[in-house]
């Protein structure tokens, strides 16, 4: 455990330092969020509720958006692809370490300095744009919603790792993880609510672990899920990341098989 932790706080000093990387990521960051903010802001003009959403909320829903994808979505997949086409993953197959594990705690690093820099562009946004601000009525809820959101970030790290161990197939694996990702950012909500789709394509994606990894969590901050349907929707969460969890595990299983053979 002392060596993961090692990794972090190494990672994260390099994170601090690469600021010219960081400021762009998060200027993008920004301007996603802004462009949805007044997009909704426009539709809300002169009514009070759309789709059993509240100004307020749904506007906390955009920009708590930002925060998630600070927290879940990160690049880490494209370094395991570079790992694993360039035999740089030998290095660490040798060494006594997990490599998945040495990849969680990379990607926790720059998560971690994502997450303190989106709370703080909110805090400015909804300074600057005077934004009515949802806040949850119930002190757990902030607790359940860090619960959702870690899980989501497991979940989305999980299968970006899956997609990502194409790589030891194939040299062509950029292409389906830049598919993946633009996917499930669209499946999981990062872009507006699900519920705003037809029911038919929200059955769709509720078969899918996607709507787990923004959309689940953002209701939970919102309180929009009655007791129920909240145990209900974290039972389902849990089952994802550990169905995910296994499959991670025998396709990299399979992986460093099919590695180790192209070796020799």
């Amino acid at each position: 455990m002392g060596k993961y932790l090692y990794v972090f706080q190494i990672n994260m000093q390099s994170v601090l330092q690469r600021r010219a990387s960081l400021l762009m990521d998060r200027v993008g960051g920004i301007a996603t969020t802004v462009a949805l903010y007044f997009f909704w802001s426009s539709i809300f003009s002169g009514s009070q509720s759309i789709l059993g959403y509240s100004p307020a909320r749904m506007l906390s829903y955009v920009l708590m958006t930002n925060f998630l994808r600070a927290v879940v979505f990160t690049d880490r997949g494209w370094e395991v692809i570079r790992d694993i086409s360039s035999g740089r993953i030998s290095n660490y197959l040798l060494r006594p370490i997990r490599y998945a594990a040495y990849c969680f705690s990379m990607d926790a690093a720059q998560k971690t300095v994502g997450a303190a820099a989106a709370a703080l562009e909110i805090g400015v946004l909804i300074l600057c744009f005077k934004t009515p601000w949802y806040v949850p009525r119930q002190a757990s809820t902030w607790l359940l919603f860090g619960l959702a959101a870690g899980m989501s970030s497991l979940i989305f790290f999980l299968l970006e790792f899956a997609v990502a161990s194409i790589a030891f197939w194939t040299f062509e694996s950029g292409g389906p993880l830049f598919c993946f990702d633009l996917t499930v950012q669209f499946a999981a909500g990062a872009f507006f609510p699900l519920d705003v789709l037809p029911k038919t394509f929200q059955n769709i994606l509720q078969a899918t672990p996607f709507p787990y990894i923004v959309f689940f969590p953002l209701n939970v901050y919102l309180e929009r899920l009655p007791a129920g349907a909240l145990l209900r929707q974290f039972s389902l969460q849990a089952a994802w990341l550990c169905v995910i969890g296994w499959i991670v595990s025998r396709v990299w299983r399979r992986g460093l098989r099919a590695y180790a053979a192209e070796g020799g």
